[in-house]
């Protein structure tokens, strides 16, 4: 029970002081005179007394018994019952939708006409307790690329399922982290030959990047011999784009196309059983296709296809796909990484030691490697705010010559940037 402030309990007693009185024979205006109140007053709590010989003289709740901001019941149970049919899929239509608050507000939206604001549907699954609250820690400041356009930023993965019958699939999944679009395709395993077919295929279709971003999975950084350029990053250098490596054994610096290997195995590979490898494509190309045209990925504003509706789209001519050497040289680019410091002060790049200091060990760097040049440099921002400061500056030799870009890639690279 609340308890009462030094005001509440003196009112208290002038109303218990005014029925006594009463009861002993004191007239009202003699009452009213003493307690310093209204007649009215003192007849207010004797008749009140009279209805209510238990009461204990305190103010009754001021709340108000009608609140006009409070969602109706009516909308309340439409967004539970929406909740309740994302979570069995049904109708068909939305068999690739997810049950968070945004997917209930677009299909309350379609249905229904106006439908409440995201904090509302939010604060209405989490009375009703269907809504998971995870804590992260707080982990170091890691560098990231910028990508206020799209094609800035294109980020590779990989995503390894098996079907009936013991068949591996692999599937690649590229998503351009400006406009979460994506470009999937599946192989059969996950060689650097594959992973070259992807992104062409991926560059043909979404554009080509201004930096791509890949994991330290073998296929995209070859492997573990020191100072080895794989075939992807030779594909690119050839090509005239930059290369970026995650930090090793951090998936979450790729979350983009972390988010997205997520959704594409919930709501497309756990809910479609196959036999064949021939028959995932046409699939898959149907969840694609939703995708691009009805999902809004977290921290996006609009589906991928309104996003990239107003930028133009510089894609690779298939003619010029065509004709790539089947030996790549290492062209003049630029390979980048990001590390985390361990413990003794190195980082690896290349599977080559390098060396950054005790003092920056747990930190994050950020290495780039001039091809032309042959050239390393050791870069390290401490806040995302703060000013790049160059820690170091070394010669990193390759084991074969350098040659120029081709004059048409360098073109439309510099285009694309």
């Amino acid at each position: 029970m609340k308890r009462m402030t030094r005001a509440e309990r003196w009112d208290a007693q002038r109303r218990r002081m005014a029925v006594g009185l009463y009861r002993a024979g004191v007239p009202v205006t003699v009452i009213a005179q003493k307690l310093k109140q209204s007649i009215r007053w003192v007849y207010k709590w004797i008749q009140y007394h009279a209805r209510h010989p238990w009461m204990r003289f305190r103010s009754a709740s001021r709340a108000p018994h009608h609140r006009p901001t409070q969602t109706s019941e009516v909308v309340e149970r439409r967004v539970l019952r929406l909740r309740c049919q994302l979570v069995q899929h049904q109708p068909r239509s939305l068999r690739f939708a997810g049950i968070g608050a945004r997917t209930i507000q677009h299909e309350y939206r379609r249905r229904y006409g106006t439908a409440p604001s995201l904090s509302t549907i939010q604060r209405i699954l989490d009375h009703h307790h269907l809504v998971v609250h995870a804590r992260r820690p707080r982990a170091r400041y890691r560098p990231y690329p910028t990508a206020e356009v799209p094609n800035a930023v294109q980020a590779t993965d990989i995503i390894t399922r098996w079907i009936y019958g013991g068949s591996v699939v692999q599937t690649f999944n590229t998503v351009d982290i400006y406009s979460n679009d994506v470009c999937s395709t599946t192989h059969a395993d996950k060689s650097g030959a594959e992973a070259c077919q992807h992104l062409l295929n991926t560059w043909k279709t979404l554009g080509i990047p201004a930096l791509a971003q890949f994991d330290n999975e073998a296929a995209f950084s070859g492997g573990r011999y020191a100072q080895s350029i794989s075939h992807v990053v030779r594909l690119c250098l050839y090509l005239g784009i930059p290369v970026l490596f995650t930090p090793l054994g951090e998936a979450s610096y790729n979350w983009p196309v972390e988010i997205f290997n997520d959704l594409w195995a919930q709501r497309f590979w756990n809910r479609h059983p196959f036999s064949r490898r021939g028959d995932i494509p046409r699939a898959q190309q149907a969840f694609l296709n939703w995708y691009r045209t009805n999902y809004i990925a977290p921290r996006q504003s609009d589906t991928p296809a309104r996003l990239r509706r107003s930028y133009p789209i510089l894609r690779l001519p298939a003619r010029w796909a065509e004709q790539l050497p089947d030996r790549l040289p290492i062209c003049a680019g630029q390979i980048h990484a990001v590390r985390r410091v361990n413990e003794t002060g190195y980082v690896s790049f290349l599977t080559v030691p390098i060396r950054v200091g005790k003092r920056y060990a747990g930190r994050y760097v950020w290495l780039t490697l001039e091809t032309a040049e042959q050239c390393l440099t050791v870069w390290y921002q401490p806040r995302a705010d703060a000013e790049w400061r160059q820690l170091k500056e070394l010669t990193f030799l390759l084991k074969e010559p350098v040659l120029p870009v081709p004059k048409q890639f360098a073109r439309w690279s510099g285009r694309s940037r």
